[in-house]
């Protein structure tokens, strides 16, 4: 079968370079977009999804290309790689990072698993399609009708809705027999109904992440696939599960959004000063620059941890080891990453003081924000007790319990 590329992007393509070229590539492309998404910031957060610059430059600087399959156009870009390209994007706009990973992800899986018909679709009036979805991980029903299948559900936070022309959905067939397929499938927008009304959360307000609902919707055969089956297209990275595939990504962005904090400090700590009858400033207090020179060492540890993590991902898929339980070490990795970020957000204003609390305060902001980020379900803190179990040699833990 012949390749199809389906992505062109500006200057060589990136299976004509290698890994190390590939990466400077990806900072030059984060960075050329930096100001646009750093400019649309205070708009994401007012609108309540990301702002049409912010899109245009993501969609310009080739980022949505991250994860697809280098055969297809795409950067193929492995977890370690994921990590610093999404930190990178969040010291400049982390709605904007958030989105990126969820386009990102969907459109990799759609070109690494999906048939060139299904492709010929998804592109067929967009070069670099916006792709969303995940539905909080929620399965949706399925049936089996003549030409393909029937879907009906609820799923939450849709994060990139408003930018997304197709939309992702899983949902699980009921065979006869009583065998349960989980099933992925690609709808267009409009086929569902979008709640945009209900998102109203105190963090990550421009990432847009919409409730959404599908009533009875005719999935055709050619645009659903067994998440059983194994990947058409690409490398190691797509031979990985649920959280060797998306696990590096909320950390990333979390580690952005608290990492850029810690640089305003930095900047602002000479004019900061905290007490009453003999005011300090806040970079000659000894209690914060304690706090400052541990949180910098957190920072590295929580970039090294995660790095760390998924390179040796990567190694046990070329080993042919068994994926579950490393699996299971990254959502932990990630949850312990989030937490210490939330931590370090935390302290950071409780040294600075309640100057910085002010509503709208980029501080402020960035509190709210990292708080919601690591509500997420993928880092939440039931993975460490899904370690252990697999520590212990339980039988089917399931990793997202």
């Amino acid at each position: 079968m012949a390749v199809v590329t389906r992505i062109h992007l500006d200057g060589p393509a990136p299976s004509m370079m290698t890994p190390a070229e590939r990466r400077l590539d990806l900072f030059r492309r984060v960075d050329a977009a930096g100001d646009a998404l750093a400019a649309s910031e205070d708009d994401g957060n007012r609108l309540g999804r990301l702002a049409d610059p912010a899109v245009q430059a993501l969609r310009a600087a080739g980022l949505i290309a991250l994860k697809v399959p280098l055969e297809c156009g795409g950067f193929e870009a492995e977890p370690a790689l994921q990590y610093e390209v999404f930190e990178r994007v969040a010291l400049a706009n982390p709605a904007a990072a958030w989105c990126l990973f969820i386009h990102a992800d969907v459109l990799g899986v759609a070109c690494a698993r999906f048939s060139d018909d299904a492709l010929d679709v998804l592109f067929a009036h967009d070069p670099l399609p916006m792709l969303c979805g995940g539905g909080g991980l929620k399965p949706c029903s399925l049936t089996r009708v003549e030409g393909g299948y029937r879907l009906s559900g609820t799923c939450r936070y849709g994060s990139g809705m408003s930018e997304a022309s197709w939309v992702t959905l899983s949902g699980v067939v009921r065979h006869d027999d009583g065998r349960l397929e989980p099933r992925i499938c690609f709808l267009p927008k409009g086929d569902l109904q979008v709640d945009e009304a209900g998102w109203d959360m105190s963090g990550m307000r421009g990432t847009g992440s919409f409730d959404y609902r599908a009533d009875e919707v005719f999935v055709p055969e050619m645009m659903t696939r067994s998440a059983l089956l194994p990947p058409q297209r690409g490398g190691r990275m797509y031979r990985t599960g649920q959280m060797g595939y998306l696990g590096h990504s909320i950390p990333a962005v979390a580690w952005g959004i608290v990492g850029r904090a810690l640089d305003r400090i930095v900047d602002d700590a000479g004019e900061l000063s905290r007490g009453y009858q003999q005011p300090t400033r806040l970079g000659e207090r000894q209690a914060f620059t304690r706090f400052l020179g541990e949180a910098a060492q957190k920072r590295r540890a929580a970039r090294a941890l995660m790095m760390a993590d998924g390179e040796e991902l990567m190694a046990a898929v070329d080993r042919g080891d068994p994926l579950p339980p490393l699996e299971a070490a990254t959502r932990s990795a990630g949850a312990w990453v989030c937490r210490l970020a939330v931590e370090v957000m935390t302290d950071l204003v409780r040294h600075a003081g309640g100057s910085v609390l002010r509503e709208g305060s980029p501080y402020e902001r960035a509190l709210r924000d990292v708080t919601v980020a690591a509500s997420h379900i993928v880092v939440d803190e039931s993975a460490h007790e899904n370690l252990a179990r697999a520590m212990l040699g339980h039988e089917g833990a399931n990793l997202m319990a």
